[in-house]
């Protein structure tokens, strides 16, 4: 989630009298996993395969039931099989691509065909993606894994491409970046033009990256002590737990993972991908290290130890273990319910928005129909994405003026207005409540709320990714208004600096900001911001007694999964208390994340291409400590 340049900076020293005075941020689950391709290695030759591999005879049928064979893989000049699932958000970012390469070389004599391999997806509901997405060539549900097995694909998204004598001639990814714009290499294509020309294939293999294809025989070959009740871990023993507590509030039928993970059929489809993803700590998407600050609401950080039963569990054929000993399901609102009960407001857009199917990811501001003719305090604010698919997360904006809703709204042929990713693209602002996939509305403390100034207009800022089809949404906030009088208003502030100018080609500079607390607060919530060249971020509060105190810790930011961090209990800090924040950044070639090619020099700015480096700070003045204090006069100063 995103904050504005501008007021920030402007304001983010402001430390005299009232403390930096008032202010002006992911594809599903693992849809919003950047630097994918990072993870493929230089593609490697490999020799032909070999002759008994090359005379397996190939088989299939598509959709509307014809079947295919060898003789129509010997009536074209070469045959492409693209694997991939309903499922698999990385897949999900490919199917134009499929359709592009369609357009090229169809004409040229080359047939594709869509396969899906994944166990979870249905023969209707494959036929209803395919149909949806109006997918010029067929597309097979695979019997099993009987032509991923034939083929030796492994996960999707991936291509195998076959000649007329039905030998493999390429294998792996379809090119060398999930994101269109980074893309240098189209295996794919150079693969075909090769084969079109009657040349050897220059590099046969590629390692696709993506989503598993799962394979029962895969567990029948695991170890027999895995596939019982004595098995060292076991999904109901020891697994189950861990995604009740970490991963099932977003991945369960109807929210907004792209799959379920509250069965164990659901479970055991995904285990490999588990694994990789808990390993590399993609997921579960909580960035903040609950050792430093915490503890937060919503919590969801798997220890090492956890992170290996996962492995082991997966290694060893991802096995039950006594159905008898399965836990309760969490006790969870239903999907797309008010999890706090009946608002006192609900608002959505004009209109729904129509999204494009294919592209780069969209930031859309939505001025909402409501005008607040007096102050108004807000307690909780929840948010229910109109589309799951394709909603990553959701900020609601105070335009505390209504000027920028009144300049830029119904301006467009479709609802709002567009945004370039690293702002609010208001000029006026204060910063309502956002919500990302796996936060939970809470109600504010007695006495404490949010205000909505008189005469000020909600702008809900909403992150989309494309789905591969053209898709529409219709997002709703929720309000929850104060019934009780107001003493505190929520405020959230800026700590950080606009000094940014980072190198090219240098990892780990650093970017440092600091401030003195005229007064006492309790500190609600922190939300660290930074962009694509962002990697660590910590915030420390040193007490006047000398005492520190982690206010924040990321160690491995993600510009995808920015949230708000939640203390259970309000840190109190009293006045005199130092906060430092300390920043570091890689603007080297390497850095998967890298927007630019090649690596520029990168200062501080609204777009995604530039840089901010803050943590917005949630609080309110902490009257009862002040009350207590003997008087004494303190210089505000760094």
């Amino acid at each position: 989630m995103n904050r504005r340049p501008d007021a920030p900076a402007r304001r983010a020293f402001a430390l005299t009298g009232l403390f930096l005075t008032t202010t002006s941020a992911t594809v599903a689950a693992l849809a919003a996993v950047i630097g994918w391709n990072a993870l493929a290695p230089t593609p490697r030759r490999q020799q032909p395969e070999p002759a008994a591999k090359r005379a397996a005879p190939l088989a299939w049928k598509d959709l509307g039931g014809r079947s295919y064979g060898m003789g129509d893989v010997a009536g074209a000049k070469a045959t492409v099989f693209f694997f991939s699932s309903s499922e698999c958000p990385i897949a999900q970012k490919y199917v134009g691509r499929f359709i592009r390469l369609s357009q090229d070389y169809a004409p040229k004599g080359v047939r594709f065909f869509l396969v899906n391999s994944h166990a979870a997806d249905t023969a209707a509901a494959w036929k209803k993606y395919a149909a949806e997405r109006k997918l010029p060539f067929p597309a097979v549900k695979d019997e099993g894994t009987a032509l991923a097995d034939r083929l030796s694909a492994t996960v999707t998204p991936e291509a195998v491409v076959v000649d007329p004598a039905g030998v493999v001639r390429y294998l792996g990814r379809i090119d060398d970046s999930t994101d269109p714009a980074k893309v240098t290499r189209g295996d794919v294509r150079e693969a075909l033009d090769a084969l079109l020309a009657g040349q050897p294939v220059k590099v046969a293999r590629t390692r696709a990256t993506g989503c598993a294809i799962f394979r029962d025989a895969a567990v029948a070959a695991a170890p027999a002590k895995a596939g019982g009740k004595g098995a060292k871990v076991t999904f109901t023993r020891d697994i189950a737990p861990i995604l009740s507590a970490n991963c099932v509030t977003c991945h369960r039928k109807g929210d907004v993972a792209p799959f379920a993970l509250d069965t164990y059929a659901q479970a055991k489809l995904w285990a490999p991908a588990i694994k990789e993803y808990t390993a590399r700590r993609l997921m579960p998407p909580f960035k903040a290290d609950p050792a430093q600050g915490g503890p937060f609401h919503d919590t969801r950080w798997l220890t090492d130890a956890q992170i290996a039963q996962i492995a082991a569990w997966a290694d060893s054929g991802a096995p039950l273990g006594d159905p008898k000993a399965t836990p309760p399901a969490p006790k969870l609102h239903a999907a797309g319910d008010w999890a706090l009960g009946a608002p006192d407001m609900v608002l959505k857009p004009v209109r729904p928005y129509r999204l494009e199917a294919e592209g780069k990811d969209v930031y859309r501001n939505f001025t909402l129909p409501a005008d607040f003719e007096k102050d108004t305090y807000v307690k909780a604010m929840d948010f229910k994405p109109g589309n799951r698919a394709i909603v990553h997360h959701i900020i609601a904006y105070i335009d505390i003026t209504g000027e920028t809703s009144r300049l830029k709204d119904n301006q467009e042929a479709e609802p709002g207005w567009s945004v370039g990713g690293g702002g609010s693209g208001i000029k006026n602002d204060d910063w309502g409540e956002g919500w990302a996939p796996g936060m939970s509305p809470r109600l504010l403390p007695p006495g404490v709320a949010v205000k909505v100034p008189k005469g000020a207009k909600l702008v809900l800022q909403v992150h989309y990714h494309k789905s591969g089809k053209p898709e529409v949404d219709h997002t709703e906030v929720a309000l929850y208004i104060a019934k009780e009088p107001v003493t505190d208003v929520l405020r959230t502030v800026p700590l950080g600096s606009p000094l940014i100018a980072l190198q090219p080609g240098l990892a780990g500079q650093t970017v440092k900001a600091a401030a003195i607390l005229p007064y006492p607060v309790k500190l609600y919530q922190t939300l660290p911001h930074m962009h694509m060249l962002g990697k660590t971020m910590t915030v420390t509060a040193t007490l006047p007694d000398g005492t520190k105190r982690p206010v924040i810790a990321i160690r491995d930011w993600d510009f995808n999964w920015q949230m708000a961090y939640r203390y259970v209990e309000p840190i109190r800090l009293p006045k005199g208390t130092r906060l430092d924040l300390v920043a570091t950044y890689d603007n080297t070639a390497s850095n998967p994340n890298q927007p630019s090619n090649p690596p520029k020099l990168v200062t501080f700015g609204e777009q995604t291409t530039d840089e901010m480096c803050f943590a917005f700070l949630g609080l309110v003045r902490d009257r009862a400590a002040e009350a207590a204090a003997p008087a004494q006069t303190t210089q505000v100063g760094r």
